[in-house]
């Protein structure tokens, strides 16, 4: 089996690598790579392997961007040191979820769970067939957030995520902004609200915004090919999308 490794941490990288040679010795990793950028490029110029083993928080942003703008039919098995991403994670082909510290107990578990996927299905059914049970699989996972639970004026109010237009983080404090024209602060960072909420709805523009579809007005082109986005019924600045991510946002936006 060939293998890729996303992990920027490097004595993890490592730990990964001497896991297969031990536990599979007649495995291949193909490359270990230690970021978004580094990763997209190697996956759109090299033949895909068989298996991704990735970490999650990579310093330039959370791996699932990666699969955002690559069409990855690998299955997938992340190794992060957070839970809270566990539902995002089986929607980008992920069949195991490994909290850190790696152990070779757990990693020999995932091991097994893909290659009982693969004796089950491939031999009778082909690669077609594995693909479509880890859709369906994955599907069944897609239970988003339906609420937030605000801290107001010494009362809690329960604020429901299709009302929310922006998440925008100003000043290490995330503000939330609804339709109805109110604005609350949440205390929650908003790499947790991303894999929380629905990507099909909500779309990371940048490090400080999360925003919903129905916040956009209207998309203009800015400086170095950016991306100006101005919003509807929210009171804020306009959005800046980067050049690296300008590709994928306006496909987001067409292919919803």
């Amino acid at each position: 089996m060939t293998i890729v490794i996303i992990e920027d941490e490097v004595h993890t990288a490592w730990d990964i690598q001497n896991c297969i040679k031990t536990l599979r010795p007649g495995h291949q990793v193909l490359a270990v790579l230690d970021s978004i950028e580094s990763s997209v490029e190697w996956l759109l110029h090299n033949p895909h392997p068989e298996l991704v083993i990735s970490d999650i928080q990579l310093g330039d942003g959370l791996a699932f961007e990666i699969f955002q703008k690559v069409e990855l039919t690998c299955p997938v098995i992340f190794c992060t040191a957070y839970d809270e991403y566990a539902i995002r994670a089986f929607q980008s082909n992920g069949i195991d979820y490994i909290l850190k510290p790696i152990n070779e107990d757990l990693f020999e578990a995932s091991l097994q769970k893909l290659e009982s996927i693969g004796q089950l299905f491939a031999p009778k059914y082909g690669r077609e067939m594995v693909e479509k049970l880890l859709t369906t699989f994955q599907s069944g996972l897609r239970n988003f957030k339906t609420s937030f639970l605000i801290h107001f004026r010494n009362q809690l109010i329960p604020v429901a995520t299709e009302n929310i237009l922006l998440f925008k983080v100003t000043h290490d404090t995330t503000e939330i902004f609804v339709r109805d024209g109110r604005k609350f602060q949440l205390c929650k960072p908003l790499d947790a609200i991303e894999a929380q909420v629905d990507p099909h709805r909500f779309y990371r523009a940048n490090r400080q915004t999360l925003l919903a579809f129905e916040a956009i007005h209207r998309i203009e082109h800015y400086d170095d090919r950016k991306l100006l986005v101005r919003l509807d019924g929210v009171p804020s600045e306009p959005v800046i999308v980067s050049k690296a991510k300008s590709t994928a946002f306006l496909a987001w936006v067409e292919n919803r």
